[in-house]
């Protein structure tokens, strides 16, 4: 069900690299011809037509020839070294609120880019070819592409978002951190609140010397409800960086190797850690080696109590199964397919799930019209909008099919059993479980009641977060299903009213066409 809430939801730094400065060198050589041999160039220069001789002529044919030559040499220019940067976007639905992407894209002199930079194999992987020609960049990818424009700092924009170059041989001293934050619910939606929040932090001394932390908290509070929980953890040793290559050894002798890349300067600086963009805190640049974590993760451990270990926490697939009880049970494990209706702020929402054969589809209606489709098959899948049809990019099947793994839907038993229990807390001052699981590199949380009732539910697939609160509980055909999500992604707040759910329907191939007048 949280694909509904997935399907709806630059900084400027400085960089040195100008792939086009040969165009000057172009100019300065004009320039030059112009001032040694005057008596070359007539007409717009001042000359008359009588002073030209038949070496002016061959000197203006020649430099017309440099000047083509010039221009297919510039046509030609190759692009080398990694460019990221950060795209935050609207909802096209709601105002205020933004989803974050981070984009790094590694880009090599034989024309062959990558844009996934946390593969074991980042530094031979291709994603595509690119070209540039006329200051642009196309990435042509094996069934999309996007276009980039080279700007006059050598950045590379396509107006949605700016990527920078970026080097990988040094690292300035510093506290780089990065901060991933998912939340639904609060006053805004008459529910209690539940929130997730983890930081990553990695601080370098400047001489070889490193120290990380890794926190994570969860926190509800409500009306008359009220704490949280939070673990930590921190490592140190030492570090080497060799072309993008960043080793940590630490104290116990184990060692990770991870892509790094960083600016050199400016007054946002930033670096790409396995493709994702850490910020460096001003406010805490390394002066020693301690680690100093971000002023947001110190507020979140002071508004979040940890939990004190008085009472034993249960295990965290007994809860689930437990959920799994009340939610439906034998039902529930049977469903094979489902099909909801509902409204987004006046738009009229309808999704299919077929778990047999892993497909969903969910459908935005206007005036009694599709105006967008977004659908999965297995691991592909494609997106039709206003008569036109595309393939659905990677990062978007891979959202839209959350809908197989989360909600009510997630607690199928045969799910849970393949599940792996990351953590289990208890929300201190209430009586309500977050469980974190991971399931095929893909992050979930789950947040149960003293009723063992599902509450809300979060994910993080790729560089994506959302979570949802759930509410307003009805039995349908045994299996007891929210009718209201309250869904958040960033900063967005979505609210997802069903009006009906069919449970077992029959699908057929019609109901997964394309739309008429493709």
């Amino acid at each position: 069900m949280g694909s509904v809430g997935a399907s709806y939801l630059n900084f400027s730094l400085w960089v040195n690299l100008n792939p086009r400065e040969e165009i000057g060198l172009f100019v300065s050589v004009n320039y030059i011809l112009i001032k040694i041999f005057p008596q070359t160039i007539a007409g717009e220069y001042g000359l008359s037509q009588k002073n030209r001789s038949p070496m002016k002529q061959f000197l203006l044919a020649a430099l017309a020839v440099f000047s083509c030559c010039s221009n297919d040499i510039f046509a030609q220019v190759k692009l080398d070294g990694v460019y990221a940067g950060c795209e935050f976007s609207p909802s096209p639905i709601f105002g205020g609120g933004m989803n974050r992407r981070d984009v790094a894209v590694m880009f090599r002199p034989d024309g062959t880019f990558n844009d996934v930079l946390n593969r074991a194999d980042w530094q031979t992987n291709v994603s595509g070819k690119y070209t540039v020609n006329n200051n642009e960049v196309n990435l042509k990818y094996t069934k999309s592409s996007s276009v980039y424009t080279i700007t006059k700092y050598g950045s590379l924009s396509n107006y949605a978002h700016e990527l920078f170059k970026l080097q990988g041989n040094v690292i300035p001293a510093g506290y780089y951190s990065f901060i991933s934050a998912m939340g639904g619910g609060g006053a805004a939606y008459g529910t209690t609140y539940v929130g997730a929040l983890s930081t990553q932090g990695l601080n370098f001394d400047g001489q070889g010397h490193f120290s990380n932390s890794r926190y994570s908290g969860s926190v509800v509070a409500g009306e008359n409800v009220g704490g949280g929980s939070s673990s930590s953890k921190d490592g140190r040793g030492t570090y080497k960086i060799n072309k993008g290559v960043l080793t940590l050894t630490y104290t116990d002798g184990h060692t990770e190797l991870h892509s790094f890349f960083c600016d050199m300067g400016g007054k946002t600086r930033m670096a790409v850690v396995d493709g994702r963009v850490f910020f460096v805190d001003n406010n805490d640049q390394a002066t020693n080696n301690d680690v100093k974590p971000s002023t947001t993760a110190k507020n979140a451990q002071e508004g979040a109590p940890a939990n004190t270990g008085n009472t034993a926490v249960p295990d965290g697939k007994t809860l689930l199964l437990k959920a799994n009880a009340i939610h439906g049970g034998d039902k529930l494990n049977a469903l094979k397919t489902a099909r909801l209706t509902g409204s987004v702020s006046g738009l009229k929402v309808v999704e299919l799930i077929d778990i047999t054969n892993s497909k969903v589809r969910v459908e935005v209606w206007k005036n009694s019209k599709p105006v967008s489709v977004q659908q999965t098959e297995g691991n592909t899948g494609w997106q039709w909008s206003s008569g036109n049809k595309s393939d659905l990019p990677a990062n978007s099947v891979a959202e839209v099919k959350t809908a197989l793994y989360t909600g009510v839907i997630g607690l199928r038993k045969s799910l849970l059993d393949q599940m792996q229990i990351v953590n289990t807390q208890k929300i201190a001052n209430n009586n309500m479980y977050t469980v974190q699981c991971k399931l095929n590199g893909n992050e979930y949380v789950f947040a149960v009641n003293d009723k063992n009732q599902l509450m809300a539910y979060g994910y993080k697939v790729g560089d994506k977060t959302l979570f949802s609160m759930l509410s307003d509980l009805r039995p349908v055909q045994g299996i007891t299903i929210p009718y209201h999500e309250a869904t958040t992604s960033g900063q967005q707040k979505l609210n997802i009213q069903y009006d009906s759910m069919d449970v077992n329907p029959v699908l057929d191939e019609q109901s997964w066409a394309v739309p008429a007048g493709n």
